[in-house]
């Protein structure tokens, strides 16, 4: 199993981060989680598009207090890439306190909703193994639902890739295995915010 970190900042910039560890499940399917914060209307979004969950939990990282869901009580909306948890507001505190780990079977080619997108005035920058990618032929973006589908075969939980997109707090992204191009990363994301401004 693959982790793949999203942490929102409540700050003017909001950035999404990742790293990834890698092993394999019990059930034998290649998985992956997220670990992402409710936004600012309590919206549970893994960022990440699944074909199933497998397991999800809160976890308030002040006390390492964690709580599992029967994933019999959540909902998944693969359109936006939302879950819906019964009986979250049986936690003893507020929803904005914890973080949730998501875990499932990712889509293949991986497959993102950029929730909170904003596009009036640049697209979401998507970079592949230490180079920018390629609208069209690396990838397809669809403004209206902020759904981006990679087209060449990138896996989730294996390649290496970096999105960061705009939204109405600053920024968010989302990467994996970033280490092996970290520099090349470094640069692409720098001439995207210089084009963002």
């Amino acid at each position: 199993m693959r982790k793949l970190h999203i942490f929102f900042l409540a700050a003017a910039l909001a950035v999404g981060i990742c790293s990834c560890e890698s092993s394999k499940q019990e059930t034998s399917k290649n998985t992956t989680f997220v670990v992402t914060k409710a936004d600012s209307k309590g919206g549970i979004y893994s960022v990440l598009v699944f074909e199933e969950l497998t397991q999800v939990s809160a976890t308030y990282m002040k006390t390492n207090d964690k709580y599992d869901f029967p994933v019999s009580n959540c909902s998944y909306t693969r359109g936006t890439s939302q879950v819906s948890i019964k009986g979250i507001e049986k936690l003893p505190l507020k929803i904005s306190n914890y973080v949730f780990t998501i875990t499932g079977v990712p889509a293949f080619p991986a497959e993102f909703i950029l929730h909170d997108g904003i596009y009036k005035r640049v697209q979401p920058g998507v970079f592949i193994n230490g180079k920018k990618a390629v609208p069209g032929t690396d990838y397809t973006f669809d403004q209206k639902t902020n759904h981006l589908t990679f087209i060449t075969p990138v896996d989730s939980d294996k390649d290496s890739y970096d999105i960061i997109w705009l939204t109405s707090n600053g920024t968010s992204a989302m990467s994996n295995n970033i280490e092996k191009y970290q520099s090349q990363y470094k640069k692409l994301e720098s001439a995207w915010y210089k084009s963002i401004r």
